[in-house]
């Protein structure tokens, strides 16, 4: 498997460009923090978006789930795994958590935020001030859930 694994991560390195792009997410399951970072970029016009690596941090000194953990660790694999440097990254797209801010600010470059994630907290936001509308439509939805009672509505 680590065979599949080298010849594929070679192709990779073999077809990014000079300049490319990074898309990332992490998330923490059991404890554990983990990282996809996919690159953009396009080959005779056509988009390519494939997965770089998806890893736990444990590499990441002392567990270091900071900004600066996560750039470290992209530091470290692109030279290693592509043989390109995190400075040949020209964007960063991810969500517009404080981590992902931050460590396009370290790497000087622009952050695109995912415009999903922007709708629903702007939702959010406006939610919060109907909150006792919401909590007695709640109460409401919830009556019908049994079969009797939805056989009322009927």
């Amino acid at each position: 498997m680590d065979g599949v694994m080298v010849a594929i991560e070679r192709k990779i390195a073999a077809e990014l460009p000079a300049r490319f792009d990074i898309m990332l997410d992490g998330w923490t399951h059991a404890s554990e923090h983990y990282l996809a970072v996919f690159a953009c970029y396009e080959v005779n016009t056509r988009q390519k978006t494939p997965l770089l690596c998806m890893a736990p941090l444990h590499e990441a000194e002392d567990d270091d789930l900071t900004a600066r953990g996560h750039r470290e660790f992209l530091a470290t694999m692109l030279p290693r795994d592509y043989g390109v440097q995190l400075e040949q990254c020209r964007f960063v797209v991810g969500d517009n958590c404080s981590v992902n801010r931050r460590l396009a600010t370290l790497m000087g470059v622009p952050l695109i935020g995912c415009a999903s994630h922007r709708l629903n907290l702007a939702v959010k936001a406006d939610m919060a001030s109907h909150e006792d509308d919401l909590a007695a439509v709640h109460v409401l939805m919830v009556k019908p859930r049994t079969l009797k009672q939805s056989a009322k509505l009927r």
